[in-house]
């Protein structure tokens, strides 16, 4: 995917420099990250990862406040609570790869 296959307005996004969120827990982050599957990431372009990256886990942190605080604890995560955030985050990412063709 390269830049001329955004719409124009996201194309001026892209060029003025896309927001990402700020991430108070990085570890909480990699965790989460971790469970995309492997290669989606890897899909995104790289001129728009991180502003992908950290808004989806903005989006988690505010809208799954509870399993966020479970990510945010040392250690491994649970099963219940890693299984429940791989769907999340898979579905974050689905939507938002089909909304931008990205294959």
């Amino acid at each position: 995917m390269e830049l001329k296959d955004f719409t124009e307005k996201e194309q001026k996004e892209i060029r003025e420099g896309l927001s990402t969120a700020e991430i108070s827990d990085k570890e909480a982050a990699d965790k989460i990250l971790a469970l995309v599957p492997e290669g989606w990431i890897k899909k995104i372009p790289f001129f728009v990862r991180k502003h992908a990256t950290t808004k989806t886990i903005e989006r988690i942190a505010n809208q799954y406040p509870d399993l966020y605080a479970v990510a945010k604890k040392s250690g491994e995560l649970p099963e219940k609570e890693r299984e429940e955030l791989r769907r999340i985050i898979t579905d974050i990412f689905q939507e938002k790869m089909n909304k931008h063709n990205i294959r």
